[in-house]
């Protein structure tokens, strides 16, 4: 073990020779019989973090990204590649997963068992569809393409007496409905688009494939699958199909 006056006297040389301590001390411990005592401890807090930390809140699995978040909402970008294991995470406020590319995988309850499922591009979820929250699990990628999922989580109820949307819905049809939200596809075909509608609060929309769109103000929009876009409200709007391509675009509104 290092003693005092050793470190004093190891200090005093490396400020006469000018040359870093830290490497002085690094030789001297992997010399000295302290070396497998520290390697020993090291692995020991390693165990013990490993299993006093069981999950992760979802938003700090690896492949769960954040990548918005304010007072009302978040949404996670969600991308595991064939192959992946999630670290065992915990959801405590209710997702839509809006699947932007779909595959084989499985999903695992913290001490249950793994139930394979094929999702498909486009498919719809939200996590207490068939769980209790909070809900600890993990899931993993047995496909050969990758799982990409775009999660949106309201944070807070809205409370309001308002009618969260209205107007011309044509060519929005509702696919879901929560005590907190509703659910919208809208699929267009080439110089199709939907009614003029009102937003009185806050939705999200999020882009299932690749295309082109006219805006309100008339100017194209290209957007690419899993882009998103968080509205406060107060807003009105149409789509108009702009491409050559069908279009496939969901809206999921406070309520």
């Amino acid at each position: 073990m290092l003693s005092i006056h050793t470190l004093v006297s190891i200090k005093a040389f490396a400020m006469i020779n000018r040359i870093n301590i830290s490497n002085l001390v690094a030789r001297q411990i992997v010399k000295s019989s302290l070396l497998p005592g520290l390697i020993a401890v090291v692995l020991t807090l390693f165990s013990f973090a490993g299993f006093s930390q069981e999950w992760v809140p979802v938003y700090e699995e690896p492949k769960h990204r954040l990548v918005f978040e304010n007072d009302h909402a978040f949404i996670l970008n969600v991308n595991l590649p064939p192959g992946y294991e999630s670290l065992y995470h915990e959801h405590k406020i209710d997702l839509l997963y809006v699947t932007i590319v779909g595959t084989r995988v499985w999903a695992q309850p913290y001490e249950g068992k793994r139930r394979e499922v094929e999702v498909k591009t486009g498919d719809l979820r939200f996590s207490s569809d068939n769980h209790s929250l909070p809900q600890v699990h993990r899931v993993g990628n047995i496909g050969k393409t990758p799982f990409h999922v775009i999660g949106i989580g309201i944070k807070n109820d809205v409370s309001s007496d308002v009618e969260p949307l209205e107007g011309d819905i044509s060519g929005m049809e509702m696919l879901m409905e929560k005590p907190h939200a509703r659910v919208y596809r809208i699929s267009l075909m080439p110089g199709e688009k939907t009614g003029i509608h009102q937003h009185n609060l806050p939705f999200t929309q999020v882009h299932v494939s690749d295309g082109k769109y006219y805006s309100s103000a008339g100017k194209t929009i290209s957007a690419e699958a899993g882009e998103f876009l968080w509205q406060q409200g107060a807003k009105s709007h149409q789509f108009e199909n702009a491409g050559t391509e069908a279009i496939e675009i969901i809206e999921m509104q406070w309520r």
